[in-house]
């Protein structure tokens, strides 16, 4: 029997119907992620801005802080959810390590097709902040967990 189908077999009813609301739950949000950054975006230059920063640069200089920060709280707040939701789905993701490599990489295909496509900007920024967003999810999954875990020790006899 395959490993994933053992897996199943040692899992609660209510655990699987978590685990299948959270997969229906990332795949709307992974459409929803990509629809906003390529899909619904119309084909131009290939641009990039590869300077560390300088998004926060630019808004102390302009004083434009309503703009400024959100586009940098969209990007933090762009992964959070992925952050969030793969711990809940497999153990595998229940570190800010593997948060860390899952948002770098996810946002770096966004930026990366945003460039090739002509579709973005392709900007260092934007991968750091997607980044700690996946980690600030990671980071408040555990939080919970940990909370959830340790009022359940508290009620057992």
């Amino acid at each position: 029997m395959p490993k994933f189908f053992y897996k199943l077999k040692n899992v609660s009813r209510s655990e699987l119907i978590v685990k299948g609301i959270c997969t229906l739950t990332l795949l709307i949000y992974l459409y929803c992620v990509l629809d906003i950054t390529l899909l619904d975006r119309t084909p131009g230059l290939h641009r990039h801005v590869l300077r560390p920063l300088w998004e926060v640069r630019t808004m102390v200089r302009s004083g434009e802080f309503t703009y400024w920060t959100g586009q940098i709280g969209g990007n933090l707040i762009m992964l959070f959810p992925l952050g969030f939701l793969l711990p809940i789905m497999s153990d595998r993701f229940r570190s800010l390590g593997s948060a860390l490599i899952v948002g770098f990489f996810f946002s770096f295909f966004i930026e990366f097709t945003q460039y090739y496509t002509g579709r973005g900007l392709f900007e260092s920024d934007d991968l750091m902040h997607n980044t700690l967003g996946a980690c600030a999810g990671c980071l408040v999954y555990m939080i919970i967990s940990d909370r959830l875990t340790r009022n359940e020790n508290d009620t057992d006899y």
